[in-house]
């Protein structure tokens, strides 16, 4: 500005040179010097303005900048609490995972406590109804065996007295008609007539009763067995409709711990105590293929046992004995309608009875009684 100020007043003084005292020059240099103070005075106006304009932005910009450190700030205190909410939920996580294993391992343990007793039980139960099975279809075979034996020598005898008793009477007759034949051989056929006659009065068979010839099932007393299931089963037909939809579905359907998603694999409960119960060895109950009969019909809680010879004399019966499958859906699972029913209570499963009564005396008594 004051180099302007300069010029014009070097273009003054030229002017006042030149133009010398005339009162025109000098109200030339009034004009100018007012035109150059006007134009001087509004460029100062103008970075003033430009200057105000400036402070106002740099206070913004300052303010903005203030306020994004304390957001900066408040993110990272924000980002810690997180962390820290983050690890904490971690931790708890693993416990409850922890706690989860425990409680699944103490069922299955548990389960497995309750369903060993079962499964002896169920197959002692099995071996004794094997064994009247066994024993009553032996004695039915030895009556039909025996009489097989004493009809065959009372039909030797028969014969021999038919022979016996055909023969004299040919010698008769024969003799009769005018041949000569001496009384002594016919007296031999005689004796011989009566003895076989007497023989065959020996051992005279009565014919098998039609009782040893009827198959029938065999009634033997279990404490296994309901009779308010007896009311659904099929004399006639199938017994294939006697548990429900919802029951077979439970069959079919393996029960599995329900839990949020997670990155962790679901425990299945049931797949590692649903393996067969083994037989003591040497009973011959594992390599028997109706064993696996007993697997269709927890519902009824037995097993159909038909088709062996039965007498009048063994106190027959149009009856079924059941036998119950080793099913701990009915002692441990029954709680519900959905397909993995709550966890129970372990320790109210604790006071639920597991030792098996030896089934050996009662069927002894029933055998008896039977003869």
């Amino acid at each position: 500005m004051n180099f302007l100020v300069e010029k014009y007043d070097s273009a003054l003084k030229q002017t006042m040179i030149q133009l010398g005292s005339s009162e025109k020059l000098a109200q030339t240099r009034l004009k100018v010097i007012e035109r150059v103070r006007a134009e001087h005075k509004k460029t100062n106006e103008k970075a003033a303005e430009e200057k105000e304009i400036l402070r106002v932005k740099f206070e913004e910009l300052e303010g903005k900048l203030k306020s994004s450190s304390a957001a900066r700030k408040e993110l990272v205190r924000e980002k810690s609490h997180l962390e820290q909410k983050a690890a904490n939920l971690e931790k708890e996580k693993t416990e409850l995972v922890e706690e989860r294993d425990a409680a699944v391992d103490k069922l299955i343990r548990e389960r497995k406590r309750l369903r060993d007793p079962r499964g002896l039980e169920i197959t002692r139960e099995r071996e004794r109804v094997e064994a009247a099975m066994v024993e009553k279809a032996s004695r039915r075979f030895d009556r039909v065996r025996d009489h097989s034996t004493r009809l065959e020598a009372f039909e030797k005898a028969k014969n021999l007295y038919g022979q016996a008793s055909g023969t004299k009477k040919c010698l008769e007759v024969i003799k009769a008609s005018g041949t000569e034949i001496p009384q002594e051989m016919i007296d031999v056929f005689a004796e011989q007539e009566k003895l076989y006659e007497a023989e065959v009065m020996k051992l005279r068979v009565e014919p098998l009763s039609d009782s040893d010839l009827t198959l029938s099932p065999l009634v033997l007393p279990s404490r296994f067995a309901e009779e308010r299931f007896r009311t659904s089963f099929d004399p006639y037909g199938s017994n294939v409709n006697l548990i429900g939809p919802e029951t077979a579905s439970w069959l079919v359907t393996s029960l599995e711990v329900v839990e949020e998603p997670s990155e962790e694999p679901l425990v299945d409960v049931t797949s590692i105590a649903t393996e067969p119960v083994k037989s003591p060895v040497g009973s011959g109950f594992d390599e028997r293929p109706e064993n696996e009969n007993l697997k269709g019909f927890p519902g009824k809680d037995g097993l159909e046992i038909g088709d062996t010879l039965d007498g009048e004399e063994d106190n027959d019966g149009i009856e079924e004995a059941s036998l119950p499958r080793p099913a701990e859906e009915e002692t441990i699972y029954e709680a519900g309608d959905t397909d993995a029913p709550p966890l129970p209570v372990v320790d109210s499963l604790a006071s639920i009875p597991t030792r098996a009564e030896d089934p050996t005396a009662a069927a002894t008594k029933s055998l008896d009684g039977q003869d």
